[in-house]
C-alpha cells in the first residue's frame, strides 16, 4: 500500500494529495475520507480519519476485482493473517471488511517518504541509515513469516522510512492478487520486474525465501541507488535474476556478505529472516532491535540541491511502469539505474502486460535468453564488524524468535543452526515399510531414525503390521498399533525396543496417545458400529468410554493439560473438538469451523498450539491453530498431500509426510512456515513421524 503522507515532514517532500473525485467515497466503514493518495492495479488509496479523529490509509478494492469471489475470500483470509502480524517495523493492519459492496483494508498511517523516493530524492542511504534499513526490513520479515504471511512483492516503494526507523506495508496482498489472476491466465508471473526472486520467475513454490532474496536487493539500492540486476524489460531482469551474479557496488564486507547469501539462487542456499536479523543485531528480541536502530537511525533528512532530474524513460509494457507512472515521475520512480552491463537487452515481448498494483507486473512467463548460466555462488559467511556476525566466532543469541548458535562451516556452503533455535538433534519414531502397499497390504515395522543418517533403526519387526509409534511423556516408552490378523491392538514398548506388551485388542484402527501422566492410553473402539474413545490403564483394568454419542471419530491426540483433541463429524465434514478427559460429559469445545476436513491434530509441547492436516486427500496441508481455535494459518504450501504432523520438543519445528499414501516422504518445517527440508533418506519409505 503506497503512504499517504498528508503533511510535509522531514526528509524529501511527500508525493501530493489529491482532492476527492466524483467517483471516490466520502466514507468507508467507520472511516471518513479526506483525501486520495495513489492508486494501483488493486484498488485507490485514501487518507482518511478513523473515528477518534488519528489518521488511517485505506485501501479500497477496485471494482473488477471486487465481483471476484475467490480474489475477495484470499483477500480478506490474508488480511486477517494480516492483523496478526506484530506491529513493530511493520504498518499495523488494523480492519478489513466490505461496505455497500466496497472491499476494503485499513492500516496504520506512516509519516515519513518511501525508501524508493528517499534514494530518488537525496541518493544512496548513509552507512548508519543503511544499516537500519537493513535490520528494520529484516526485523518486518520475521513478524510477517512467523504470522505464516509471505509478502511476495517487496520492495523500496513498500518500505516507508519513518521517524522511528523503516516500516514495511503491503504485506499478504500480492497473494491475493495471485489468486484473481490464476483461475484466469496460465503461464504467468506475478510481481515487480527486479525485486522477485528466480523460484517466482520459473512458476515454482513460493516461500519466505522469495522475501529473503527481496531483502537482499533492497539493501544494494539503498546503498547504491541501483538494483544489483541493473534495469531493462521483464525478459531482461527475468534472465538476470535466474542466470547472472548480482553487482554488489560497495556494499561493507560483513554486509555484502549478509547480502550475497540472501541473493543465492537456490532458496535452501538463502538465511531466514530470522538468521538475517540475527547476524545483524547480535539478538532476536524487540530490545536488540530497537536499540541497534537508535544507534543507526537517523530521520530521513532533506537531502542537498542537486541538478534537475533526469527525465523518466517512456513506459514499456513490460518493464513494470503503468501509464500512471509515466506520467507521474514522483518518489514512486526515480531516475531509472543505467541498463545492467553484463547482459545483452532482449527485444520486447510481444505480448502485452498489464499493471497489477504500483509498480508491480503480471507479466507472460517469459521465455529466457541465452545466458550461461553463472556457477553457483560460494556461501561464506560474513566476518563481525560492528554488530554483524563474527565469521569464524561463535554468536550465541537469545530467543523471541529462537535460540541460535550461528557458525561458519568448513566449507563454507551453507549457513548452521545447531542446538536448541536449530534442527533438533534427537532422532523421531518412525514405521517403516519393509514392502511396499500401505494401508491396504501393510508391512510396516517400528523404529526411529536420526536426520541425516544413512538408515533408520529398527525397534521391532516382525510379519505383523505396526504404526503409529508416540513417545510417553517422559520418553522412556513407546506405544503404537498393531494389526494382527483380524484383531487391532494396542502395544506399549521401552524406548529401547524391549519390553513390548500388549494393552488391549480392542481397537477399532486408528493411533492411540498417552495420558498426560503417562498411564493410560486413550484409543477408538467401537460400538453399536460407531467409533468411541476409549481410555484404559496400560497395567490394566476396565476400559473407561469417553465418548458415546452417535457421529464418527478419530485420530486422539492428549495435550500436557489432560484434554483430547480429535475428529468428528458431528456437524458435517471432520473437524476439531477437544473435551476434558477427567469429565468427559462436559461439553466439547469446537476448534475448526470452515467445515473443511481437518484430521491428524497433534498438541505442540506447551498445549496452546495444535497441527494439523487440513484438506481432503490429495491436497492436504499442514496448518496451525490455537487451542481455542482462534488464529489458524497454513505453513506448508505445497501442491502434494501432507498429513501426520508432529511437533519437536521444543516446539520449534513440526515433522510431516508429504505425497501419497503409500509412498509418503517425511518433512519439517519450522512453526513459522520457514526453513523447510526433507528428513526421509533416498530409497526408503518411512511414515507416521513422531519427534
Amino acid at each position: 500500500m503506497e503512504n499517504p503522507t498528508s503533511r510535509p515532514g522531514p526528509g524529501p517532500t511527500p508525493a501530493p494529495l489529491r482532492e476527492l473525485g466524483p467517483g471516490d467515497p466520502a466514507r468507508v466503514g467507520r472511516y471518513r475520507i479526506e483525501a486520495k493518495a495513489g492508486e494501483g492495479g488493486m484498488g485507490a488509496v485514501y487518507l482518511g480519519r478513523a473515528p477518534d479523529g488519528g489518521p488511517v490509509a485505506v485501501k479500497v478494492v477496485r471494482a473488477a476485482l471486487a465481483g471476484d469471489r475467490t480474489f475477495l475470500a484470499r483477500f480478506h483470509d490474508e488480511a486477517a493473517h494480516a492483523e496478526r502480524v506484530a506491529s513493530f517495523c511493520t504498518a499495523q493492519v488494523l480492519e478489513h471488511g466490505e461496505d455497500a459492496g466496497v472491499a476494503y483494508l485499513v492500516t496504520e498511517y506512516i509519516d515519513g517518504p518511501s525508501l524508493l523516493q528517499r534514494v530518488a530524492d537525496g541518493g544512496p542511504l548513509s552507512p548508519g541509515m543503511l544499516h537500519g534499513v537493513a535490520v528494520g526490513v529484516a526485523a518486518a520479515l520475521v513478524a510477517i513469516h512467523a504470522a505464516g504471511l509471505v509478502h511476495r512483492d517487496l520492495k523500496p516503494s513498500n518500505v516507508l522510512l519513518s521517524m522511528s526507523g523503516p516500516r514495511v506495508i503491503d504485506f499478504g496482498i500480492a497473494r491475493a492478487l495471485d489468486a484473481a489472476s490464476a483461475h484466469t491466465r496460465t503461464g504467468q508471473v506475478v510481481g515487480t520486474p527486479g525485486w522477485i526472486a528466480p523460484e517466482q520467475i520459473l512458476t515454482q513454490q513460493v516461500s519466505p525465501a522469495v522475501d529473503v532474496f527481496a531483502w537482499g536487493c533492497l539493501v544494494v539500492f539503498a546503498a547504491g541507488g541501483r538494483n544489483p540486476f541493473g534495469q531493462g524489460t521483464f525478459q531482461v531482469m527475468a534472465a538476470r535474476v535466474v542466470h547472472a551474479e548480482p553487482e554488489l557496488g560497495d556494499l561493507p564486507g560483513p554486509l555484502a556478505g549478509l547480502v550475497r547469501a540472501a541473493l543465492a539462487k537456490d532458496p535452501e542456499h538463502r538465511p531466514t529472516a530470522q538468521e538475517l536479523l540475527l547476524a545483524l543485531v547480535g539478538g532476536s528480541t524487540e530490545t536488540d532491535v530497537s536499540t541497534t536502530l537508535g544507534e543507526s537511525w537517523t530521520p530521513p533528512q532533506p537531502p542537498p540541491p542537486s541538478p534537475p532530474p533526469i527525465p523518466p524513460p517512456s513506459p514499456s509494457p513490460s518493464s513494470g511502469v503503468t501509464s500512471q507512472d509515466a506520467a507521474a515521475p514522483d518518489a514512486r520512480h526515480g531516475s531509472p539505474p543505467p541498463p545492467h552491463p553484463a547482459t545483452e537487452v532482449a527485444p520486447p515481448p510481444q505480448s502485452g502486460t498489464s499493471p497489477i498494483g504500483e509498480g508491480r507486473t503480471e507479466s507472460p512467463q517469459p521465455v529466457m535468453p541465452t545466458v550461461p548460466p553463472a556457477p553457483p555462488a560460494r556461501r561464506a559467511w560474513p566476518r563481525r564488524k560492528g554488530p554483524l556476525a563474527v565469521g569464524a566466532v561463535v554468536l550465541l543469541v537469545g530467543a523471541v524468535t529462537g535460540n541460535y548458535l550461528l557458525t561458519r562451516p568448513d566449507d563454507g556452503s551453507r549457513m548452521a543452526a545447531k542446538t536448541t533455535g536449530g534442527f533438533p538433534a534427537e532422532p523421531l519414531l518412525v514405521r517403516i515399510d519393509t514392502a511396499p502397499g500401505w494401508p491396504k497390504t501393510c508391512h510396516g515395522d517400528i523404529g526411529t531414525y536420526a536426520p541425516g543418517a544413512a538408515a533408520p533403526t529398527t525397534l521391532v519387526g516382525g510379519p505383523t503390521c505396526d504404526s503409529l509409534p508416540q513417545y510417553s511423556p517422559d520418553r522412556k516408552r513407546v506405544a503404537f498399533t498393531r494389526k494382527n490378523g483380524d484383531k487391532t491392538e494396542a502395544w506399549v514398548m521401552n524406548a529401547d525396543g524391549g519390553g513390548p506388551r500388549r494393552v488391549t485388542d480392542a481397537l477399532a484402527g486408528g493411533r492411540v496417545t498417552w495420558s498426560e501422566d503417562g498411564r493410560r492410553l486413550a484409543y477408538m473402539g467401537e460400538r453399536a458400529d460407531v467409533r468411541q474413545i476409549y481410555r484404559t490403564a496400560i497395567d490394566g483394568g476396565a476400559a473407561q468410554p469417553l465418548t458415546t454419542d452417535p457421529s464418527d471419530k478419530d485420530d486422539p491426540m492428549c495435550s500436557p493439560q489432560g484434554r483430547l483433541v480429535f475428529w468428528s463429524k458431528r456437524d458435517g465434514a471432520e473437524q476439531l473438538y477437544s473435551l476434558d478427559a477427567e469429565r468427559p460429559a462436559a461439553p466439547w469445545t469446537r476448534i475448526t469451523r470452515d467445515g473443511v476436513r481437518a484430521v491428524d491434530p497433534a498438541w505442540s509441547p506447551d498445549g496452546s498450539k495444535i497441527a494439523y492436516s487440513r484438506g481432503a486427500y490429495p491436497g492436504g496441508d499442514i496448518w496451525i491453530v490455537n487451542a481455542d481455535g482462534s488464529a489458524p494459518h497454513r505453513v506448508t504450501r505445497d501442491p502434494a498431500h501432507e498429513m501426520d504432523p508432529s511437533w519437536s520438543r521444543d516446539g520449534r519445528w513440526i515433522a510431516f509426510t508429504r505425497g501419497t499414501w503409500d509412498r509418503p516422504v517425511i518433512h519439517a518445517i519450522r512453526a513459522d512456515g520457514t526453513g523447510e527440508r526433507r528428513i526421509t533418506p533416498p530409497g526408503r519409505t518411512l511414515g507416521h513421524p513422531g519427534w
